[in-house]
């Protein structure tokens, strides 16, 4: 039986405000809402199975710099690489799942890549992207970055730039400051967003609910987390809790959102079901 999930709730906002929190144990804190069986701790020794694993590959590699040697081992040997055609399913989105799948998203596959590398004393960190997640390895000032959703392809600098100027219709001009660390908080804030969106996209609304509370746990909390979470306890009935939860958000910037108005019109509503 897996650790009860008000632990795992604490234990996860504990962590991810550590600068160096361990990203695969982040991830796997998130999987124990979707698994409630899910032993985290056996998970991470999965994790350090592989990472002994990836040791010994390297040393009979050790012609290899640490980029090539991640990519050889997690890419090529174990075929970790990106979902396709059900890129959508949220299991993409869940550290085990991806584990056993060897599929996932690219910040799932880079969270993984990280957690083997540091583990293998090697400087590895996630770095975000619009709508794309790599991973950069060595030294953090000229770092090699791998894209673990192509296998842990390569990306030059210039490849990268170019992406970002696709991604953004060229109003984001690439800088070395895209190569930094993401923080804990962010990478799981990211990961959480994409669980959200898609259980949403499937009507999981109790799935999608628990997405957006532990997006409340975080400490970068933004007011629609709020208005999140009333809209989906609206869709189950919860009229008192989700009443709460748009007035925190209208709480938090009032009449400053352009939604104000609609906002406290279903607070209103909310309350009136109760009758």
């Amino acid at each position: 039986m897996g650790v009860p999930t008000t632990d795992t709730r604490r234990r996860l906002a504990r962590l991810v405000r550590q600068s160096d929190a361990d990203l695969a144990e982040a991830a796997l804190l998130v999987n124990a809402e979707a698994r409630p069986d899910l032993e985290v701790d056996m998970a991470l020794l999965r994790i350090d199975a592989l990472a002994d694993a990836f040791g010994l590959w390297w040393d009979d590699h050790d012609d290899l710099e640490a980029a090539a040697a991640l990519r050889g081992f997690l890419g090529r040997q174990h075929g970790f690489g990106g979902a396709g055609a059900d890129y959508h399913d949220p299991d993409n989105a869940l550290l085990v799942e991806v584990m056993d799948r060897h599929h996932g998203l690219p910040i799932v596959l880079t969270v993984l890549y990280v957690a083997i590398a540091r583990r293998a004393g090697l400087p590895a960190w996630g770095i975000s992207q619009p709508g794309h997640f790599y991973l950069g390895v060595g030294d953090p000032e000229r770092p090699a970055v791998l894209d673990p959703f192509d296998h842990g392809a390569s990306v030059p600098t210039e490849e990268l730039a170019e992406r970002l100027r696709v991604a953004t219709a060229g109003r984001v001009p690439f800088t070395r400051s895209h190569l930094r660390p993401t923080s804990p908080t962010m990478v799981v804030r990211r990961i959480l967003n994409n669980l959200t969106r898609d259980y949403t996209a499937q009507g999981r609304v109790p799935a999608a609910l628990w997405t957006v509370e532990l997006k409340l746990l975080l400490p970068n909390t933004i007011p629609d987390d709020h208005k999140a979470r009333g809209e989906l306890l609206t869709h189950i009935g919860r009229y008192g809790e989700a009443a709460d939860e748009f007035e925190a958000y209208l709480d938090l910037g009032g009449d400053d959102f352009g939604d104000a108005e609609d906002i406290r019109a279903r607070a209103v509503r909310a309350r009136a079901k109760l009758n």
